[in-house]
């Protein structure tokens, strides 16, 4: 799967988002609900990712 990092508007804007201390991002409270949208896609295909470390993406 390729996915065009314009499909992640989340990271669209720095204010949306942050990372915490094992440096994985989390949304901010001023991320639109499209933002959160495109976040809980992005986790998802990464966490496929992990589950499937053989397969290249």
């Amino acid at each position: 799967m390729i996915c065009e990092p314009r499909m992640f508007i989340w990271k669209n804007n720095p204010e949306w988002y942050d990372y915490d201390e094992n440096d994985e991002p989390y949304l901010t409270d001023k991320a639109p609900e499209e933002a959160k949208e495109s976040f809980e896609i992005w986790k998802e295909i990464e966490k496929i990712r992990a589950e499937h470390p053989e397969r290249m993406y």
